[in-house]
């Protein structure tokens, strides 16, 4: 792509001063016109300015080459700290400017969500999001996020994104936000960030139950006050992300353990942490099966059959025994070309240490849900004890629910850590 008829010369010049000026007290102002000047320009433009980042601002052959050479003469700290430097792009340097702008962080943020959407058209401009992630997982490592535990009482500026950015659940207005944030028996909790202001990064929404749930009914249950006060488990039924320039860095993980940790401080009673979790894949996954016998599309048509309304009484149950075994064999059996487990929800949880508990079919009537798995949901166990330990709680044995061996959830898990980060849910 020619950026140049869709790119300002003035931004490039920009740019070049930026790289060349030194540590004075403009440099943010120049910082910000550059960003100034990125925001201002139609997509095509934007698009332009990615490939002038890809193609003229990358590390010099020569320069690389130069460094290795002295390396292989000389292998010290010094010439390994030279062949850093000289493979090391510019943009990355201009990136690092960049952020010393008013509100840096956040704008680059949302200048990656932008890069985002050209990459998927140019997959060549890959190198660029390397230097995005490199920078942001050290500006946004685990040390730098604070978790908020949000409450109805919050400031508006912060419990708005809840009602904004939940995807999982969606809400309908605030009399719905209300019912999640004010009981004593439902919790959210967010991880901020010092550059990003009151928006949260990821927040996760959690109910105290009696039982594991095996639907989403929980959620809008207005009887659970009468309800014994005996609840010791805690089920987060909600993990969302609010800012897609973040995909790829990985909050999810750290927001769990510290979530399980600040609950069990200050609730000591919960001892069960479990969540009731969507299986976006599995419709595509078992709808690209083979339509003959009782697998693929065909049993993807009778699960759809069986959901509608007026369907015979017993559809359902017939079916039940076949969809479960189909979603065991997608979330512990199916990998991606990776190794991967298909499913990017299993594939968070999984690698995170949980184990996959219970498959629950219907387990919600939201669309989404039913467009993405027939209504079906499923449990992963945080901290579940060993195979040979006795666990002291009494389950609920629902039709609904079927449980997993907890040897084969350990193994699909520790068959697939992870290298790299990954996208949460």
């Amino acid at each position: 792509m020619d950026a140049a008829p869709h790119l300002p010369r003035q931004l490039t010049e920009q740019c070049a001063a930026l790289l060349d000026v030194g540590d004075g007290h403009f440099k943010p102002t120049l910082a910000s016109s550059v960003l100034d000047e990125f925001e201002g320009l139609a997509p095509e433009g934007q698009a332009a300015f990615f490939h002038y980042l890809h193609g003229d601002l990358t590390a010099a052959p020569s320069a690389v080459d130069d460094a290795i050479a002295r390396w292989r003469d000389a292998p010290t700290q010094q010439s390994a700290q030279q062949l850093h430097a000289a493979s090391e792009s510019p943009r990355q340097a201009l990136l690092r400017a960049l952020n010393l702008a008013e509100d840096g962080t956040f704008r680059l943020v949302s200048m990656r969500s932008r890069f985002l959407e050209v990459l998927a058209e140019h997959p060549e401009l890959e190198p660029v999001d390397q230097d995005f992630l490199h920078l942001f997982r050290s500006w946004f490592n685990a040390g730098f996020l604070k978790l908020h535990e949000l409450s109805w009482h919050s400031p508006s500026s912060l419990v708005e994104h809840i009602l904004e950015y939940e995807s999982v659940h969606p809400l309908g207005g605030w009399a719905d936000l209300r019912s999640r944030l004010e009981p004593a028996d439902r919790k959210c909790f967010a991880f901020l960030h010092p550059s990003m202001g009151d928006r949260p990064l990821i927040f996760v929404e959690v109910a105290v139950t009696e039982e594991i749930p095996a639907s989403t009914d929980f959620i809008t249950d207005l009887d659970r006050a009468r309800q014994s006060s005996s609840r010791t488990v805690a089920t987060l039924y909600s993990i969302n992300n609010t800012f897609p320039g973040l995909r790829g860095i990985p909050f999810g993980n750290h927001l769990i353990k510290q979530v399980i940790s600040h609950v069990r401080r200050h609730d000591p009673e919960v001892t069960t942490f479990v969540t009731l979790s969507p299986v976006p894949g599995f419709r595509r996954w078992l709808e690209a099966g083979p339509a003959d016998g009782t697998g693929g599309r065909r049993l993807a048509e009778e699960a759809d059959a069986a959901l509608r309304p007026g369907a015979p009484a017993g559809a359902v149950e017939a079916i039940r025994p076949a969809i479960v075994a189909a979603a065991r064999s997608y979330l512990l059996e199916s990998t991606d070309g990776r190794g991967r487990p298909l499913d990017r929800v299993a594939r968070f949880h999984l690698r995170n240490g949980a184990v996959l508990d219970r498959i629950n079919w219907p387990a919600s009537t939201e669309q989404h849900v039913l467009d993405q798995s027939f209504g079906l949901m499923v449990n992963y166990l945080y901290d579940a004890p060993g195979d040979s330990d006795e666990r002291d709680r009494t389950e609920r044995e629902s039709a609904e629910a079927e449980r997993v061996p907890a040897t084969a959830s350990r193994a699909a898990g520790a068959a697939h850590r992870p290298t790299t980060t990954e996208e949460t849910t």
